[in-house]
């Protein structure tokens, strides 16, 4: 994998830290602040604000305390409570409470990996469907999204996120022709209710970088998740951008894997 800053390839993932730095300057709210805060609200679980339950039936009485309507989960395109459990259970993110008193409401912390993968063309790969495990099918429009775990880096994240969830498109030696453009990397904070849990409001920090990896198919194709309960298939086509590619979760949640 070659991490590319301005003209230089750099053969090594060591974080860019000018990039990183004007990325803070240019977004308030970006990767540092939102490490800080969501470790901030972690911290907090011992007085009761941050869920920290361990398994679904608690967390579904959580949500119920804390203004949320559970009987809508797993109907239609939403998720379940069991996999809102599993993404909390895997650090995937932080659930807590937003304001007080009448006003307060359950919050969804997330740190998103949005991956803008281009090719020769200037097209970006963008996830156009989902088919469900269940056999359900799911409009995307997104491009290549992974929520970050814990602490982990975007480039950890990026590397990771390919390799989850484009691998049975690629050949072994993918990793030597990804190249990303780290100095394109900046974050952003985005507030908006999800919508693969209802009615839960969520705060996606999202960190945007680009990359090109020529070895991918240049017609629409489909790549395939093992889940527990069956097969996620991935539906992926090349688009030109456009202001909805460009942002950060457009009209869409960012896939629950």
């Amino acid at each position: 994998m070659l991490l590319r800053s301005g003209h230089s390839a750099l053969a090594s993932s060591t974080p860019h830290r000018l990039a990183y730095a004007a990325a803070r300057r240019r977004f308030v709210g970006g990767a540092a602040v939102a490490a800080r805060n969501m470790a901030a609200t972690a911290a907090t679980s011992s007085h009761g604000s941050t869920f920290a339950g361990s398994n679904a039936a608690e967390l579904s009485a959580w949500l119920e305390r804390n203004g949320i309507n559970t009987a809508l989960y797993g109907q239609g395109t939403a998720r379940t409570i069991a996999d809102l459990f599993e993404e909390v259970a895997n650090a995937e993110s932080v659930l807590t409470v937003h304001g007080s008193g009448t006003s307060s409401r359950a919050l969804r912390m997330v740190n998103v990996l949005n991956l803008y993968i281009k090719n020769s063309a200037g097209q970006v790969l963008i996830e156009a469907g989902q088919r469900l495990p269940d056999g359900r099918l799911r409009q995307r429009g997104l491009p290549l999204s992974e929520k970050m775990i814990g602490q982990e880096d975007w480039q950890t994240a990026a590397v990771r996120a390919v390799s989850e969830e484009l691998a049975t498109a690629l050949p072994q030696d993918w990793r030597q022709q990804l190249s990303i453009e780290e100095a394109s990397y900046h974050s952003l904070v985005e507030m908006q209710e999800s919508t693969s849990y209802p009615g839960l409001l969520t705060q996606y920090t999202c960190h945007k970088v680009t990359a090109q990896l020529p070895c991918l198919p240049q017609q629409p194709f489909d790549t395939s998740e093992p889940r527990p309960n069956g097969v996620l298939i991935n539906y992926w086509e090349w688009q030109q951008p456009s202001p909805t590619i460009a942002a950060c979760m457009s009209t869409q949640d960012l896939k629950d894997s």
